[in-house]
């Protein structure tokens, strides 16, 4: 078995994306008769103190703190959502909230050590957020997403209760900053990075390709859109 890497935050809706279409990839490459492939799933977070207004949504946080006029926005909202479309992802970026990240990816952390696959995990964590955009700095709100994955509201209730898994989510942050990551997703494999959203037939191939390559101490970023 070989591992890859992949750094993402659930606020981001290119990672969604990227979360699907790695999915199919490793599907491809597991047809093609390839060794299988884990995934380590790391968080990186775009705001790592949390934003300062985090009770905004993201089409505010874009037409004022972010600067932009609502013709450039509205062009960036529906090129999101079209792509989301494309892959079957029902993404409603205007409405969901510019949350602090931190208590999703402790969630998230608190799923997969119970035994909750990661890949499900974050796909849930990225539907409530972008899809239902739930308020995932609500504690009432990540027990009802825990449930979604099979978690008991009190486990998930005495979970944010403690610092639990903070550290976890932080460690996992500085180790992508270490390692070179600049933007979400990025996926690191073969000690080469490949940071953006690309297709199935892409990453399929970056992988394949990654995983043959000498390892280099310091991986070599590659970027695509986002």
């Amino acid at each position: 078995m070989t591992t890859i890497t992949v750094w993402a935050d659930i606020r981001c809706p290119w990672c969604w994306m990227g979360h699907r279409q790695l999915s199919s990839a490793l599907e491809r490459l597991a047809q093609s008769g390839a060794p299988t492939v884990h995934v380590d799933h790391r968080s990186f977070l775009l705001e790592p103190s949390g934003p300062e207004t985090s009770r905004l949504t993201v089409r505010e946080m874009a037409l004022g703190p972010w600067g932009m006029d609502e013709g450039e926005w509205n062009g960036r909202r529906d090129r999101i959502e079209s792509a989301g479309r494309a892959i079957g992802l029902d993404i409603h970026i205007d409405t969901a909230r510019a949350i602090d990240s931190r208590p999703a990816h402790r969630l998230i952390k608190l799923a997969v050590s119970s035994g909750i696959p990661a890949q499900l995990a974050w796909d849930v964590v990225y539907e409530a957020h972008l899809s239902h955009n739930v308020d995932l700095e609500d504690r009432t709100v990540l027990a009802e997403v825990g449930a979604r994955l099979g978690l008991t509201s009190t486990a998930v209730r005495v979970f944010f209760a403690t610092t639990e898994r903070h550290d976890e989510v932080m460690a996992d942050h500085r180790a992508g900053v270490e390692q070179g990551v600049r933007a979400v997703p990025t996926v690191v494999a073969g000690g080469r990075a490949l940071s953006g959203t690309h297709d199935a037939e892409q990453l399929s191939t970056f992988i394949s390709r990654s995983l043959h390559a000498q390892r280099s101490d310091r991986p070599s970023m590659t970027t695509g859109p986002a």
